[in-house]
């Protein structure tokens, strides 16, 4: 047992200052539902130095302005260890270096006539990618950019060299935002959700096997694009259940596969 000490583990404690631990994107489609989307944004900004934090922001250019005003009002100030890290307070000093336009949280003057950040307000930094600020290691802000096609994704994509390992991707029309998650180069992507357990197709995710399944409200599938195997999830209406009113649950589902060395989808004989 190690000796006692009063001296607390330095801020965050999880090595999240120091290395990208799985990253996320979001990406804001046309008419997309922002105050469901920016739900794990918001946590993000106010605890940056974290798992699985949202680390980047594509918005459609008919969205941007409407994204920015929902993100000023609902913002909150950073946790006080967060805005006082080594690295916030040189991401600061460099977005005011290179005169970057922000989205945070504003004070006035006295005489309401010029406005200035908040301290320890959380940033999302327009136009700029995460190098500009930290390189390989996270640099408590967020990084926003704005699109017009889904085809301009990839070059985005490939800029900011994130280690993503999903995106949230948000808007109305499904075939648009489909067409959008498909421009991704990522694994793991989620249609107007987030953080859904993938516990229903993970098994055939992994033995290779395209497979769709509807589990849990949600539509799971395993696709192959362009030389490489994605997981998509998007919620689905329910519109017939059993007469008995049991909803089965993912422990309930059976198994893709009946042993450990048989494949999924495999049939019974």
């Amino acid at each position: 047992m190690p000796p006692y000490t009063w001296r607390q583990p330095e801020f965050p404690g999880d090595g999240s200052d120091h290395k990208w631990l799985d990253p996320t994107l979001l990406v804001i489609c046309q008419n997309a539902d922002m105050e469901s989307a920016i739900e794990p944004l918001l946590n993000s900004l106010k605890q940056p130095f974290a798992p699985r934090r949202v680390a980047c922001i594509f918005v459609h250019e008919t969205m941007r302005d409407a994204f920015c005003e929902l993100m000023r009002s609902s913002m909150e100030i950073m946790h006080h260890q967060a805005a006082s890290h080594s690295h916030y307070l040189r991401t600061v000093a460099m977005v005011k270096c290179l005169q970057a336009e922000t989205v945070c949280l504003l004070t006035p003057d006295d005489i309401n006539f010029r406005s200035k950040m908040t301290p320890g307000s959380p940033m999302i930094v327009c136009e700029f990618n995460q190098n500009f600020f930290g390189g390989g290691k996270p640099t408590s802000v967020v990084t926003m950019h704005t699109f017009r096609n889904a085809s301009e994704l990839p070059s985005l994509l490939i800029n900011e060299q994130v280690p993503f390992v999903s995106a949230a991707i948000w808007g109305r029309k499904m075939a648009s935002v489909y067409e959008a998650a498909l421009q991704l180069d990522m694994t793991v992507v989620y249609i107007n959700c987030h953080n859904v357990p993938l516990v229903p197709i993970r098994e055939y995710f992994e033995f290779k096997q395209p497979h769709v399944v509807m589990a849990q409200y949600h539509h799971f599938e395993v696709i192959f694009h362009e030389g490489k195997y994605r997981m998509i999830v998007y919620p689905a209406k329910v519109f017939w259940e059993p007469s008995d009113g049991k909803v089965a649950t993912d422990a309930e589902e059976e198994p893709p596969s009946e042993g450990k060395n048989k494949k999924p989808g495999h049939n019974k004989k």
